[in-house]
C-alpha cells in the first residue's frame, strides 16, 4: 500500500499473474488455445520480477526476462532454477542464436499453466517467442522456442546452454550440517542420442550421512544436436559468473546481483542445433529438462 491507503500500480496484477501461473498444467497446446482470454502480460522492469511456472511434479523460478539470477533465502542464492522436489536440477537454461545470445524478454505474459515471452531476435526477420510449461505428473520441464520467417526463409543454429545444481531441497544454507558440507560436485557427459546428463554421487563428508549415486538431471529435445560439450561454465549470458558468498552471521553482504553462490557445484553443458524455417512459417523447438534421484533410465522415462 502506499502512503494514502491506495495500491501500488501493478500489485493487483502480479498477484494475479502468480495465481495464473500456479494453476495446474495439462496438455501444453489446448491450455494455451483455452487461456486467450485469461492471460495477463507485462512489459515493465521484467528484470525485476520473478515468475514461477509450476506443475505436479515440478516448477521453475526465474525473471520474466527469461533469466535465472542466483535468489532465495533458505539457501542463499539457490532456490530459483528448474526443481523437481525435493531436488534442485539446474541453475538455469540460456538460449542463443548463432554466436549471439537472445536479449532478454520484452513482453511476459502468464496463462492457464504455462508462462510466455516475446523475445527480441538476434536476426532480422526472424521473431522468436518461448513457452515454459510442466506436463502434471512428470518430473520434467519443457521450455518451447517457435521462430516465424515472415519475409524469408532463415537457417541458424540454436545454443542451449544449461548449468546444473543437483542439490536437495534439505538441509539449507544456515543448518547444521549446512549445504556448503552436503552439496557435493556435479558430473557432465553427453549421452549417445546427444542430450547432456548431469550426474551427483558420493557420500557427504558430515556425520551420518547417506551414500546415493541415483541423483540425475538430464537436457535434451527431439532433434538431433550437431554438436555437444560439456565443461564447468556454459552459463550462457550470465558466463562468466558473479559468485555470492554463503549466508551467515558473519558473511560479507551480497552484491547487488549474483549468478550463483558459493554453496553451488553445479556443471554445465552446451547442445547445438541447426533449425530452419520456410518463408512465411513458423516452428517450435522443444528442450526438455528431466530429474530422478533413481538413475540414468528414470531420468529418460
Amino acid at each position: 500500500m502506499t502512503g494514502n491507503g491506495r495500491k501500488k500500480p501493478g500489485a493487483v496484477a502480479l498477484l494475479a499473474a502468480i495465481a495464473l501461473v500456479l494453476a495446474p498444467a495439462g496438455n501444453a497446446a489446448a491450455n494455451h488455445r483455452n487461456s486467450r482470454g485469461r492471460e495477463m502480460s507485462e512489459t515493465r522492469r521484467l528484470g525485476d520480477r520473478r515468475y514461477v511456472a509450476s506443475a505436479t511434479r515440478g516448477y521453475i523460478v526465474g525473471t520474466q526476462s527469461g533469466r535465472f539470477p542466483a535468489m532465495g533465502f533458505h539457501t542463499r542464492g539457490e532456490m530459483g532454477g528448474i526443481w523437481s522436489p525435493p531436488m534442485k536440477l539446474l541453475d538455469g537454461i540460456w538460449f542463443g542464436i548463432d554466436d549471439e545470445w537472445i536479449r532478454p524478454a520484452t513482453r511476459f505474459t502468464s496463462g492457464y499453466g504455462y508462462s510466455e515471452m516475446k523475445l527480441p531476435s538476434p536476426r532480422r526477420g526472424l521473431d522468436i517467442s518461448r513457452v515454459d510449461f510442466l506436463p502434471d505428473g512428470e518430473r520434467a520441464a519443457l521450455f518451447g522456442l517457435t521462430f516465424t520467417a515472415p519475409n524469408k526463409r532463415q537457417r541458424f543454429t540454436l545454443n542451449v546452454e544449461a548449468h546444473s545444481e543437483l542439490m536437495k531441497a534439505y538441509p539449507w544454507g544456515e543448518t547444521d550440517p549446512s549445504q556448503l558440507d552436503y552439496n557435493l560436485a556435479d558430473e557432465a557427459r553427453v549421452l549417445e542420442n546427444g542430450r547432456v546428463l548431469f550426474r551427483e554421487r558420493g557420500t557427504p563428508p558430515v556425520p551420518n550421512a547417506e551414500s546415493h549415486d541415483g541423483w540425475r538431471a538430464l537436457v535434451g529435445s527431439n532433434m538431433r544436436p550437431i554438436g555437444a560439450r560439456t565443461g564447468p561454465g556454459f552459463r550462457g549470458p550470465q558466463d562468466p559468473p558473479v559468485i555470492c558468498p554463503a549466508s551467515g552471521p558473519d558473511a560479507p553482504p551480497a552484491p547487488p546481483r549474483c549468478d550463483d553462490t558459493e554453496y553451488g557445484r553445479g556443471a554445465g553443458g552446451r547442445l547445438r542445433y541447426r533449425v530452419t524455417i520456410e518463408r512465411g512459417q513458423s516452428r517450435t523447438v522443444w528442450i526438455g529438462v528431466a530429474g530422478s534421484e533413481r538413475g540414468t533410465p528414470a531420468a529418460q522415462g
